[in-house]
């Protein structure tokens, strides 16, 4: 790969920065003091070496050149706000869908903030669309520590898929690799659902190889490596998304924002800052989808983009809702709902802790967390048809402080006990058929 991008920066004489790996045999080489002209030259270099335009985007001025031959993708981008020039060398990825794929609208879109089982934790995240012909598009999927959820998130698109057809999943989205997103995506495959086509997975993991791999732990890096090493062997196409793609699944136009090739060279300490962020637009909605992007990758979406491309109208909050992107970063965002993918103790907890929660719900009609039940959202949005679905799990409070430490007052516990009650609340389970 360094062969093609020194082939790709001929006759550019810019300071670069250390060639960066992106995992799974991708190269990253940054250009620095770059301009517009650059970036022509290095896509005509391209053109040269026999590769082919596949894909080109601009937002806000940012320009972004995808190119393919064989089996390799060049992705060229330049970022005028940071005079940085970007090319990628990726011998991973599989083809997107670049323009829309004609289909038969049978259904409303909808988006479901899925509630996770918090019953022995309080992270976890998935979010599941269903597109206009009755497919899905899911966003992460939850941690180990829910222990039925993707017989739960299987039992949930079986019961909105129409009786006799097969679940059709045309992607599934994964924001980054932490336990809490990624585990119940590798527990799904292993079920190997004999009513269930996943289409393409998407997702740009970085190596647990990486230089500050040593700030994340063991289990973080292993549970990486098995995310990966199920996905590659699942045989479904993998998309390796860079920074500006724009790809589409039925009526979803998803936008690349930010990934962790576009944090390098700062610190990777908060392994969150890898997540790959995405805008998604269905039916002239737009749905924001932060995964657990932190301080680095706000200060990259704040730096390169305005309202104009970060306003939205359904937003997840960045990191559940923990410490994580700035308070410009809503503001600019100024979601008219906003999605928590935490419990209420957590969000009780971090409320009078962090501005940057209490801006978006000012700036927002509504605000739910994802412990009090599944929320669906119709899209396009209408205030007031927003519905959340009867709460399914309650804490195990013995558990969390057996697991946690965490101790919590009689009174609080009676109260959120209460709560759950009201919300139509169901048993706990430990286990569910099928």
């Amino acid at each position: 790969m360094k062969q093609i991008i020194d082939a790709l920066t001929a006759g550019l004489t810019l300071p670069a920065l250390p060639d960066y790996d992106c995992n799974n045999g991708a190269v990253l080489r940054v250009l620095t003091d770059a301009a517009n002209a650059d970036m022509d030259k290095a896509v005509q270099n391209a053109l040269d070496a026999g590769f082919t335009t596949f894909a080109e985007n601009t937002i806000e001025g940012n320009r972004c050149v995808t190119l393919t031959r064989e089996n390799v993708q060049a992705h060229i981008y330049y970022c005028p706000c940071e005079r940085k020039l970007r090319i990628v060398a990726d011998p991973f990825t599989a083809p997107y869908d670049a323009s829309p794929v004609p289909f038969e609208r049978t259904s409303q879109t909808t988006l479901w903030q899925f509630e996770s089982d918090h019953s022995f934790i309080d992270c976890g995240m998935c979010f599941i669309l269903r597109c206009a012909d009755n497919s899905f598009f899911l966003i992460d999927s939850g941690h180990y520590l829910q222990l039925n959820d993707h017989k739960r998130i299987y039992r949930f698109l079986r019961n909105h898929t129409p009786a006799g057809q097969p679940i059709v999943i045309g992607g599934w989205f994964i924001t980054h690799g932490h336990d809490d997103h990624v585990c119940k995506f590798v527990d799904f495959l292993a079920e190997k659902y004999d009513d269930v086509t996943i289409e393409k997975l998407y997702f740009n993991i970085i190596s647990t190889e990486h230089r500050d791999s040593h700030f994340w732990g063991e289990s973080n890096k292993q549970i990486s490596r098995d995310f990966e090493k199920a996905a590659e062997e699942s045989g479904i196409p993998i998309v390796k998304l860079h920074f500006g793609q724009k790809f589409y699944v039925r009526n979803l136009t998803c936008t690349v924002l930010c990934t962790h090739e576009d944090v390098y060279p700062e610190s990777f300490e908060n392994y969150n800052d890898s997540s790959t962020v995405l805008m998604i637009e269905a039916d002239g909605c737009r749905v924001s989808i932060p995964g657990d992007a932190g301080a680095f990758e706000s200060d990259v979406l704040t730096s390169r983009f305005t309202e104009k491309t970060l306003g939205c109208d359904v937003m997840q909050q960045a990191h559940h809702g923990h410490f994580g992107t700035s308070v410009e970063y809503y503001r600019l965002s100024h979601a008219k709902v906003v999605l928590f993918p935490v419990t209420q103790i957590m969000f009780d907890g971090d409320l009078p802790r962090y501005e940057e929660n209490r801006v978006a719900i000012e700036l927002a009609n509504e605000y739910h967390i994802a412990s009090n039940g599944t929320v669906e959202v119709p899209l396009p949005y209408v205030p007031g048809t927003v519905k959340v679905l009867p709460d399914e799990t309650f804490e195990n409070f013995d558990r969390i402080h057996a697991l946690w430490g965490y101790t919590y007052s009689d009174e609080y516990k009676q109260s959120l006990f209460e709560s759950f009650l009201l919300r139509s609340g169901l048993p706990a389970f430990d286990e569910i058929d099928g």
